[in-house]
């Protein structure tokens, strides 16, 4: 009589890497489309790359739902060796399926429903529990298996929060000191072209586009202005004697830089 295999509870680092690999594939279909639309596109920050966000989420839920029923696994999951299963270690239906997948928008909250499982005594999340769920696994943990997937998962963690900390505290504090330095460096070409044009004219512009009348190339002048400024926040002052120009720069602050001459 052949011995049935052991269905056990997966871990929680079990459930972390293979939900790592699912999202990996996602974000970098993402990326992709993103960039195949626009290869300058600034990732996320428009409306275009709030459309494909979108639609990408709701086909990842879809992928769940339907990867998550009637004995289908996911590609992180069948990597990993688990699978979705009710109380009794059977197979969801579809339509328990669907609930678990929708459910994931909540347990998204700050990742609070994925992480209840440490908690919760069977290793559920908040998404298992909507949908009278579980993650199983087939295979024995084993001396190796283990540590090895706890390591793996400490290591995500660890990447994972460095990663946020980078999204939400360092990097804008970085783009915008790198934003505002190139501001000011940028002033730099508008006082050469003071210099420029009062040779020419004997007084010193009063506007961004009587500057570009001197520049090599007028077009590029103006759209580089656009990059590093709010054009609408321009503000000259000149007579034959000198010249100022304030404006700001396009950080989150739209701190103002500021410059004169001679």
């Amino acid at each position: 009589m052949s011995q049935q295999p052991l269905v056990r509870k997966a871990e929680f680092a079990e459930r972390a890497l293979a939900f790592a690999a699912d999202y990996a594939l996602f974000a970098a279909a993402w990326y992709a489309v993103l960039k195949a639309f626009d290869p300058a596109m600034p990732v996320f920050l428009n409306e275009k790359g709030m459309i494909v966000t979108a639609f990408l989420c709701a086909l990842f839920l879809v992928y769940q739902a339907f990867f998550s029923c009637e004995g289908r696994a996911t590609l992180g999951k069948r990597l990993l060796g688990l699978r979705v299963a009710d109380g009794e270690g059977r197979p969801l239906d579809l339509g328990r399926s669907v609930i678990r997948a929708i459910a994931y928008v909540p347990s998204s909250f700050m990742t609070l429903g994925f992480f209840w499982a440490l908690l919760d005594p069977h290793g559920r999340a908040w998404h298992d529990l909507a949908a009278g769920s579980g993650v199983v696994s087939d295979r024995d943990a084993g001396r190796v298996r283990g540590p090895v997937v706890r390591l793996s998962a400490g290591l995500l963690v660890i990447s994972f929060a460095l990663a946020a900390g980078w999204h939400g505290i360092w990097e804008p504090r970085y783009l915008k000191l790198t934003t505002v330095a190139h501001a000011k460096a940028g002033l730099t070409e508008v006082k050469a072209l003071q210099a420029s044009y009062f040779q020419r004219n004997g007084r010193y512009a009063g506007s961004l586009f009587a500057l570009a009348e001197v520049s090599v190339d007028p077009r590029g002048f103006l759209r580089d202005m656009s990059v590093l400024y709010d054009l609408k926040s321009f503000r000259f002052k000149s007579d034959k004697s000198g010249w100022a120009v304030a404006t700001r720069a396009r950080d989150v602050d739209a701190t103002l830089v500021a410059a004169h001459g001679p």
